[in-house]
C-alpha cells in the first residue's frame, strides 16, 4: 500500500501530466478549482487519471467533496485501507 507521500508523488505526477501544471504549484493544501483553475470536466479526467493509477474507482459523492490534493489523498488512503476511516 502508497503511504501519503508516494500518494502525493503520484497524484501530482497525474495532475501535471493531465493538465500541463507546474509540479511546484501542486502542494497538500492546493485548491484544486481555485489555484489550479481546474473545472468540473478537469474533475472527470482527473478521476479516470486516478482510478487508472490507483485501481480505485472513486464515486461521484468523493469526486464532488474533493476540493483539495489533500482530499485526493484523504480519500485514496482511506479507501485502499479502510481501516483508518473508523
Amino acid at each position: 500500500m502508497a503511504n501519503r507521500e508516494e500518494l502525493l508523488v503520484q497524484v501530482r505526477a497525474v495532475l501535471v501530466e493531465t493538465f500541463e501544471l507546474d509540479p511546484e504549484a501542486i502542494q497538500p493544501r492546493t485548491h484544486l478549482y481555485k489555484e489550479l483553475d481546474l473545472d468540473s470536466l478537469d474533475a472527470i479526467d482527473l478521476a479516470v487519471k486516478l482510478s487508472s493509477e490507483t485501481g480505485i474507482k472513486l464515486t461521484e459523492d468523493e469526486m464532488k467533496a474533493i476540493r483539495t490534493v489533500n482530499d485526493i489523498l484523504d480519500t485514496v488512503l482511506r479507501r485502499l485501507d479502510p481501516a483508518t476511516s473508523h
